[in-house]
């Protein structure tokens, strides 16, 4: 980070960002911007991200009785709703933005990292997938015993992070300059409420967590982990936005808490 930009939190980078409004060209006559920006709180709010591109429109012309073909500026967006105080990002899905949710939260990430604010900063921006963790955890919790407990960490700056595990971990992966790295621990029977608690910990902050259980009194190990999909919430398009954003919150608080 260079001196200017010591001292920002990450919630002071994402606003900074936001005001720039930033786009980047991915292709030609293909780019991707930041627009409609919206607080609807004090944390809150959402922002549109979507792509503008050339296509050709099928028309009919009046004055010569023809069909014919011109080329437009097509613009498909969607929203992302937001929440500064946890770091946290929902995004609606739009087939005609793109193919997969995933795939525009990688626009966003780049759209940020493309920033002037951030270039400046020498910052690493990531958006990563809030895993469910709720099959996992309904294992944890019905085994008969957790033989094995693996859970990733991430440092500097995981935003919601507890303080039995991320944030210790995270400082340590700073102090060694590291981007990540992973905690295993083994035993005849782990703690069950402390394995839960670091597996939900590091699900709000978009890391992995596996185990080796054992389901049954005497049955074979069986390892589990978080799926690959994020967090769905399904909303009503017509429910006002902080109805939205709220419900976007609560979605959340049941992955941390």
């Amino acid at each position: 980070m260079k001196l200017f930009y010591q001292g920002l939190s990450p919630r002071e980078f994402f606003e900074k960002v936001l005001v720039e409004k930033p786009s980047i060209g991915l292709r030609r006559n293909h780019t991707w911007h930041i627009g409609n920006i919206e607080y609807f709180d004090d944390n809150g709010g959402r922002f549109a991200v979507g792509r503008t591109t050339k296509t050709t429109v099928e028309k009919f012309d009046d004055n010569t009785g023809d069909f014919i073909e011109e080329l437009d500026d097509s613009g498909p967006y969607t929203y992302v709703y937001f929440d500064l105080e946890y770091g946290v990002l929902a995004i609606a899905k739009k087939a005609k933005v793109a193919s997969s949710v995933r795939l525009i939260s990688r626009k966003i990430q780049a759209l940020f990292s493309k920033s002037e604010t951030i270039q400046n900063a020498g910052v690493e921006v990531r958006v990563d997938i809030i895993p469910d963790p709720d099959d996992f955890l309904k294992k944890i919790r019905t085994a008969y015993a957790i033989k094995r407990f693996v859970a990733e960490f991430t440092g500097p700056n995981p935003v919601d992070a507890d303080e039995l595990f991320q944030k210790p971990m995270s400082f340590y992966c700073q102090t060694l300059e590291a981007t990540n790295g992973v905690v295993a621990v083994k035993g005849e029977n782990l703690n069950e409420e402390a394995v839960a608690s670091v597996a939900k910990s590091t699900a709000a902050t978009g890391n992995n967590a596996s185990a080796l259980i054992q389901p049954q009194k005497g049955s074979r190990l069986v390892s589990i982990s978080f799926e690959g999909n994020a967090t769905k919430l399904l909303v009503d398009s017509e429910a006002h936005r902080s109805i939205i954003l709220a419900a976007v919150r609560e979605n959340y608080f049941s992955v941390r808490k």
